[in-house]
């Protein structure tokens, strides 16, 4: 991070033309303006942004948005770097909402502020407050929410109606963990033919589900100043009763895919609200989405996309707004909320007429939305440039190594806080 930190200041200092040394244009280019969007997210996702992007330039003649797949969020992280480093960038960026701190702290991302403050038909306080909290970085505006989500867990019920279990999740932990007995199920061998429970171990996605328990649990993964607390009890407690599951119950495992749910391997798994309409698709049994288990309290992280711009050239500036504003707006969001059953991010959105008979006509949908009064914003260290990789680390340390819980926690706090002295401080 410091040798990118480096070569941005080069960049800054070198010639008297924009941050990326694209030279902004003095008058106002004939046609339309073309910009560029680098997208993440695949299957109904990655449909439903491609859908809106067409939409958004048969809508209107003046911006053209080409659209550029560039793999997951930690995939685009990296090529963003890079092509900073390189000087050519996208114009418009889905990032993945704690990333917001990493660009916008370096002077990476365009403040927002004066196109909300020159923009009458704009109304920034439409947007759910818990949603546009994380566009902000030391109070200026960088980023819409697009994507929203909160981890969700998902049931297969029919799995356990026939382990003799209600069709409901479990509220608790605890009772997370007693459900799993009950469902699990073995040959003569003691091989497992299913289990309770996967625990997701992607390399995106495994710190959020992570971060969600400890909150349950009252504790926290580290704080706004980047102070690491997993080594508290909390902490300990949730490592250990997911360790004991998967080495001494017996009745959980880790898990990389969703297909571990969908081909009835595991009763429940973690997924994001966006896994939604992916589960309840494709799968053959009663999916029930619900709230991630409490303990001592209910309480998850804030997750999903939001929108940036990285483009200093006026023009591109200007078009970049206008697409941003509608890839937010309440028909294009409602669309989004449809499609994929992430959250609505806006008031009027909520409000839209289909979002609206959407979620009367599919209830079971609605059950992230009303998880919103039990979110908090994800963990500072999620902000650094490798947090999200050296958390992944520790729960593989944790559900595939078996290595002491305590041990684990003390390395896993000592690496993160040198990756924010190196990188972040």
């Amino acid at each position: 991070m410091k040798k990118f930190l480096i070569i941005m200041l080069v960049v800054l200092i070198v010639g008297s033309t924009t941050l990326w040394g694209a030279g902004a244009a003095e008058q106002a280019p004939e046609g339309p303006v073309k910009i560029v969007y680098w997208r993440s997210l695949t299957g109904v996702a990655g449909e439903a942004q491609e859908e809106l992007v067409a939409r958004f330039n048969e809508s209107q003649d003046d911006v053209i948005v080409e659209a550029q797949f560039q793999g997951a969020y930690a995939e685009l992280l990296q090529k963003l770097l890079a092509a900073m480093a390189a000087g050519e960038v996208p114009d418009v960026v889905l990032l993945d909402s704690p990333f917001v701190a990493l660009f916008a702290k370096d002077g990476a991302l365009v403040e927002l502020d004066r196109f909300v403050d020159s923009d009458s038909s704009f109304d920034i306080d439409d947007y759910i407050p818990g949603l546009i909290a994380d566009g902000y970085y030391d109070g200026t505006l960088f980023a819409l929410p697009v994507m929203r989500s909160t981890p969700l867990l998902y049931v297969n019920g029919d799995m356990f109606a026939e382990a003799g279990l209600p069709r409901r999740a479990p509220k608790t932990w605890d009772e997370f963990r007693e459900f799993s007995k009950k469902v699990s199920k073995y040959n003569v061998a003691g091989e497992p033919i299913q289990l309770g429970a996967g625990f997701t171990m992607g390399q995106t996605s495994a710190h959020w589900y992570f971060q969600g328990a400890v909150y349950a649990f009252g504790g926290l993964v580290s704080d706004e100043d980047f102070n690491i607390h997993l080594t508290e009890e909390p902490a300990i407690k949730l490592a250990t009763l997911w360790q004991d599951m998967v080495f001494k119950d017996k009745t959980a495992m880790p898990s990389n895919s969703h297909d571990d749910f969908l081909n009835k391997k595991v009763a429940m798994v973690f997924g994001s609200t966006g896994s939604m309409g992916n589960l309840l698709g494709r799968a053959d049994f009663e999916v029930i989405p619900a709230f991630m288990p409490g303990q001592v309290q209910n309480l998850v992280p804030v997750g999903g996309s939001v929108l940036a711009m990285t483009s200093n050239d006026k023009w591109r500036q200007d078009a970049a707004w206008k697409f941003m504003k509608y890839m937010t707006s309440a028909e294009a969001n409602s669309h989004i909320v449809i499609k994929t059953g992430y959250m609505p991010v806006s008031k009027s959105s909520m409000e839209y007429p289909d979002t609206v008979a959407y979620y009367e006509a599919n209830p079971i949908r609605k059950v992230a939305v009303d998880q919103l009064q039990y979110t908090r914003p994800q963990a500072s260290v999620i902000s650094l440039g490798k947090g999200t990789e050296i958390l992944r680390q520790m729960i593989e340390k944790l559900l595939i190594g078996n290595m002491d819980v305590r041990k684990v926690m003390q390395e896993t706090s000592a690496d993160l806080t040198k990756e924010y002295n190196e990188s972040f401080k």
